[in-house]
This record gives C-alpha cells, structure tokens and sequence, in this order.
C-alpha cells in the first residue's frame, strides 16, 4: 500500500474504530426521527475541471467527518479530506531547467535520480444538509443535500528516491511545486442510511466542489509568479461509513 495513501487513511480509520466501542446496543426506532451525533469516515473518486484540469487528472480524496442531525433530519457538519493522486500533468516541462538533454536529473550520488510527482492537498468544510424520507426506509434515512463553505489547498509533491537531488530538496522544491490555496464550495446529493441496530449506516453521493483559488509560490522553471485567480473544480461519487452516538437509555425508575 502507498505510504502517503496509509497515513491519510489512518487518522479516518482509528476515529471510526474508536468511536465503535462507544456506540450504544440501543435500537432506532424505524417510525420516528431522532436526534443524533455521527461520526464517519468517507473516500470519493474525483474527476478536475475548470484549471484544475489543466494540472492534474484523476484524484481520491479520504478523510473523516462529523455532524449534528437534529430530530427534524438537519444536519451541521464538519468534514476534512486528504486529497491524493498521481496523475500531474505536464511535470517533465516543470522541472526541464534541472533535467539534462535526455530529459534526466542528475543526483548528488552521480545516478540518474527517481523521481515521481504527485498530487497533494487537503479541504475543509461547514455544511449543512437536509434529510428527505423515500423509499419506505425509516424515519431517519432518505434521500439527502448538503451545501458547503471551506477551504482548500493543493500542490505537487516531488517524490525522490533517497533525497539525493539538491533542486528537489528542502525549501528548493517549494519553487517547483505550485502550491495554491483559497476559498471552496461543495454541494453534494443522495442516499443517506441508519440503520434500525448495529453498525449499517453509510451514505452514498454525488459531490460537486468549487473553488476560488490563488498560486502562493514564485516558480522557478517560469522565473515569475501567478497572482491570477483559478477556478478549481472537481465532480466526484463519495462513500461513507458512519457510526451514530446515540447514548445510553436511561435506566428505568420505580415509584412505590
């Protein structure tokens, strides 16, 4: 498994666990909407547009969530989501200055260095959303829409087997690797379900982000910097597992 892949995972993943020995044995009731605090953990596949596009191709994002459904089905959420790929686009061009005629780089060892450029980023997000019952599932589970504000950045992470590549090393890569932040939107629709007992609940979506965002870097390879404004997009399917905490039912009491 890729290394950059696991650590991204492992923070999503240890939540959801730990948060499984805190559920509680007791039953949704299927006729009647309630309210609850959900944790989750999601992974989308996403496909870029806009200038985006122009960078890099087919991304994974994956990360972990948490949000507030109230007994009228609203949720208030809080989501993070390491974005991930390997597809830059245009790399070899980025980093032509340091390469040799047959488009190798050279590295401090005398070898041809190893090199992979990858995609790099992470979001954040405030959400709202409404529930709609369908299907003839239970009260707390239907179709759903989410709207978003947040904040996202992105950027190039060059890879190099053994470090051997001074142009590619410590602050010197920041040169190459158009790093870029701004301000994001998301919208996002369809199925959402909780389970009547146990741990099946997951929602299933379509997701659209927009964001509005800025090079923060002055490039080496252009010998300038991009104060122009980009708009980012990306159009993904997402999956979540979510682990409702309802809390304990409160103990019976007895009047004589």
């Amino acid at each position: 498994m890729n290394k950059s892949f696991f650590y991204a995972f492992l923070p999503a993943f240890l939540m959801v666990m730990m948060a499984a020995n805190l559920v509680s044995a007791q039953e949704l009731k299927a006729d009647s909407a309630r309210s609850s605090f959900i944790i989750y953990a999601a992974y989308a596949y996403q496909i870029p547009g806009g200038d985006m596009a122009s960078q890099y191709g087919h991304n994974s994002t994956i990360g972990p969530g948490f949000f507030y459904k109230t007994d009228k089905n609203w949720m208030w959420t809080a989501e993070m989501n390491f974005i991930f790929g390997n597809d830059v686009k245009n790399s070899e061009s980025i980093i032509d200055a340091i390469n040799t005629e047959d488009g190798f780089v050279i590295g401090l060892d005398g070898t041809f260095a190893n090199i992979r450029p990858m995609e790099r980023g992470f979001t954040l997000f405030a959400e709202v959303g409404k529930i709609i019952p369908a299907f003839n599932l239970n009260a707390n589970s239907g179709l759903f829409f989410n709207v978003g504000l947040g904040y996202i950045q992105h950027k190039i992470r060059w890879d190099v087997e053994n470090n051997n590549v001074l142009q590619l090393d410590d602050d010197y890569k920041k040169g190459y690797d158009r790093f870029t932040e701004g301000v994001a939107f998301t919208q996002s629709f369809g199925l959402f379900y909780l389970g009547n007992e146990g741990l099946w609940n997951f929602k299933l979506n379509a997701e659209v982000v927009e964001a509005f965002t800025t090079m923060k870097r002055y490039n080496f390879d252009t010998m300038d910097g991009d104060p122009n404004g980009k708009i980012d997009l990306f159009f993904g399917l997402k999956a979540a597992w979510m682990i409702p905490l309802y809390g304990r039912a409160p103990k019976a009491m007895y009047y004589y």
